[in-house]
């Protein structure tokens, strides 16, 4: 599967991984993750590389992950440091390695580095403002669509009045002023307001003055973290887990500020509710789209609105085409 290469990537929430191994596909790999005795996290390819069973169909014991196969041993590094068939004191073959991963634990995420490039002085990507103080709550849905599709659903501005015309885009305000957008190579920032159409026309100076002093309405960070602003109280945030070429997962967090569970617990549920409704408008329409990626949507016509699906486009072209290149000079 192509994506991005060296990118810290959000691949499941910390509490989906227990001592006993766990089994998932991501990025169109099969990974296993695991936890040693004291609670440390591991990563690997889910494949012995004797015979190429499944690791996540084994268990833990003594720090290391055990084939159920033949009960080869490796530990969190992947090597493999036990093969009974050879003894205690038997010569483990050179090249017996399960391939491991840098994986981190921040944010309630589990992040893993995909890539060949160094990572130990790079940090993961999240949202700075979203450091303390704040409590959330978890959405997770599976969409049959590539990541890229998702991902611009997100950042498409103009939909709201039709997708969403029940919910967040009634009025009718269909024209959109902007967006005004800011870009580098792992951010894009988008500014815009969204009105009713009265025949008048403005350009992008008040929103590009507004950028000067107000967050974004919209932040997104590449690989694939995204935020909409909803004011001081309450973010909404979605981590894009591409999983194939087909299936992308969903982690939408509502992000809020009550600490007391009486008042934070019905406050969750309707977000949750409200949250799932609002990304099942958006699921009904992207699921139609052609081609299934945006990589290959050479016949789409964008127009102004879509300044930040085309940055989007062009600063996911430069990472991949900068992983492409690195692959030549090795």
């Amino acid at each position: 599967m192509r994506v991005p290469e060296n990118q810290w990537y959000p691949l499941l929430e910390c509490q989906e991984v227990k001592r006993k191994p766990r089994g998932v596909e991501r990025l169109g790999t099969r990974f296993v993750f695991w936890r040693s005795a004291a609670g440390t996290l591991h990563a690997q390819l889910d494949r012995c590389p004797h015979l190429g069973a499944s690791l996540s169909a084994g268990s833990v014991a003594d720090d290391r992950i055990i084939c159920p196969f033949h009960g080869f041993q490796y530990d969190g590094d992947g090597r493999c440091v036990h093969v009974p068939a050879l003894g205690k004191s038997g010569r483990i073959p050179a090249g017996l390695a399960a391939r491991s991963f840098p994986v981190r634990e921040q944010h309630g995420f589990i992040w893993l580095w995909w890539g060949s490039a160094p990572h130990a002085t790079t940090e993961v990507p999240f949202f700075a403002e979203l450091a303390d103080g704040w409590h959330h709550h978890t959405v997770a849905v599976d969409w049959p669509v590539h990541y890229t599709r998702a991902i611009e659903n997100q950042l498409d501005v103009a939909h709201l009045p039709f997708v969403h015309r029940t919910t967040i885009g009634a009025g009718g305000r269909s024209l959109v002023e902007g967006p005004y957008v800011e870009a580098d190579d792992q951010a894009i920032r988008v500014w815009v307001t969204n009105r009713r159409d009265d025949g008048a026309v403005r350009d992008l100076a008040e929103l590009r003055e507004r950028a000067a002093h107000a967050s974004p309405g919209l932040h997104f960070l590449f690989p694939g973290v995204w935020m909409l602003d909803l004011g001081s109280r309450l973010k909404n945030i979605i981590a894009f887990v591409p999983i194939n070429e087909t299936t992308t997962r969903y982690y939408l967090r509502a992000y809020h500020r009550y600490s007391n569970r009486i008042l934070a617990w019905p406050f969750e549920w309707l977000m949750s509710v409200s949250n799932r409704f609002i990304l099942g408008q958006d699921r009904r329409v992207v699921i139609t789209q052609t081609p299934a990626s945006s990589m290959d949507a050479t016949d789409d016509r964008l127009i102004s609105a879509d300044r930040a699906i085309n940055q989007f486009r062009k600063i996911h072209a430069r990472l991949l085409g900068a992983a492409d290149a690195a692959r030549v000079d090795s």
